[in-house]
């Protein structure tokens, strides 16, 4: 395993995750400083979700047929400058474009960096995409405390001061890319002229389309349930016991903090013991765990029992990312968009749904109705057939171009 450059790929989807959970956590700024409407604070939430997601498939298949790794530090610019800097226009239109823009660069950001973790981890493929899920998932749990930081000491000018890690992480990725992979083209045709015996061989194995569906359906729920935990939890915490937003919230702090635990674990345990197995267990507990949890009559308990429930579900995050690269073996880039992407964004999509049926019937029902997709998503892993192993590759253009760190296995 190539720790440092996965160390690097770790940092700059941290920034990434940072820039896109940002915007979420300014937006009653903007509502309270500038005078947004809720809809217009909305539609920027929804600007950069969209154009974050829904595109990342596109940038996945680019990432498979291109040597792109100027990408890399080119969507990191492209995030943290348009969100640092569009926040001070003075048009709601102008900074609806610039969060779009981000959107863009956060799309462009994942398959790519996730097609190169694949690389860079070599027989311990899900091992280093947990490390990689951290910095992000890291990233967008720390995005609503540093954007509370930086409104209340200097507003929305504050926010230039993203201006300095974006700039510094994309110098980083530049200066570990080299020249080659900088004038692209040239670089690709010199190696095509030239073979080399690093040049990448074809990917043993077919794609298979239908164990990636499945897959997909898997994900898809699963990102539903996690949105409709991360939004309702507290408020379940609300209604059933009466606590207050601040007691409420804590219980989604142990939440989310122990999901860092289970992804860490999850991929450790999958690189031993297999992907498949460790997916079932995490699937199949969290809905176990999930069902006990709303049995449970007093909320110290129900915080405690947050515990083990967060470490079963975080196992798989890692796990359905290299899956999915593993049943797709020719289409790395296209497999990382769609895992990492747009099936993760549905269940952002969802959550309106399922916040209208909270209003109409209890927070209750809402988690009983994230059981039974978890339950559905737990029987979708069973259908799941082997993955045929392949040889770690080495490719120009790939790892050892990004990251001259071959030594470090």
């Amino acid at each position: 395993m190539n720790r440092r450059a996965i160390a690097l790929l770790s940092v700059g989807h941290f920034l990434i995750d940072l820039c896109q959970g940002i915007v979420p956590a300014l937006a009653p700024f903007l509502v309270m400083r500038r005078g947004f409407s809720r809809a217009e604070a909305a539609g920027l939430v929804f600007a950069i979700s969209a154009t974050s997601s829904v595109v990342q498939p596109i940038f996945g298949q680019l990432a498979d047929r291109l040597a792109m790794a100027w990408l890399l530090p080119a969507s990191l610019l492209l995030a943290g400058l348009s969100l640092a800097l569009g926040a001070q226009a003075s048009s709601y239109a102008a900074v609806l474009m610039a969060f779009g823009l981000s959107g863009l660069g956060v799309a462009a950001f994942h398959p790519e960096a996730a097609r190169r973790v694949n690389l860079a981890s070599g027989d311990q493929r899900t091992t280093g995409m947990s490390f990689f899920s951290i910095g992000g998932g890291t990233g967008f749990a720390l995005a609503p405390a540093i954007t509370l930081v930086l409104m209340n000491l200097r507003g929305t000018p504050g926010l230039l001061v993203l201006i300095y890690p974006t700039i510094i992480i994309a110098g980083l990725f530049v200066g570990r890319v080299g020249l080659a992979a900088i004038l692209g083209r040239r670089a690709e045709s010199s190696k095509n002229s030239h073979p080399h015996p690093s040049t990448r061989p074809a990917p043993e194995g077919h794609d298979d389309w239908q164990a990636f569906g499945i897959l997909s359906v898997a994900t898809v729920l699963r990102s539903i349930v996690f949105y409709g935990l991360n939004t309702f939890l507290a408020l379940y915490f609300i209604g059933r016991w009466h606590q207050t937003d601040t007691q409420a919230s804590k219980a989604l702090v142990v939440f989310l903090g122990t999901s860092i635990v289970g992804t860490l674990l999850g991929g450790w345990l999958a690189d031993r013991f297999g992907r498949r197995r460790v997916m079932r267990v995490g699937f199949t507990g969290g809905a176990v765990l999930l069902a006990a949890f709303l049995m449970i009559p007093q909320p110290d308990l129900a915080s405690a029992a947050l515990v083990p429930l967060a470490i079963f579900l975080f196992l798989p995050t890692s796990v359905l990312v290299v899956m999915g690269q593993e049943y797709l073996p020719n289409r790395v880039g296209l497999a990382s968009g769609m895992t990492l992407g747009l099936a993760v964004s549905v269940g952002g999509m969802c959550a309106p749904i399922l916040g209208a049926i909270g209003d109409r019937r209890g927070m209750m029902l809402v988690l009983w109705i994230l059981l039974g997709l978890l339950a559905i998503a737990a029987a979708q892993t069973y259908a799941l057939p082997p993955v045929g192993r392949r040889k770690p590759v080495r490719e120009p253009g790939g790892v050892d171009e990004l990251l001259p760190f071959t030594a470090d296995r």
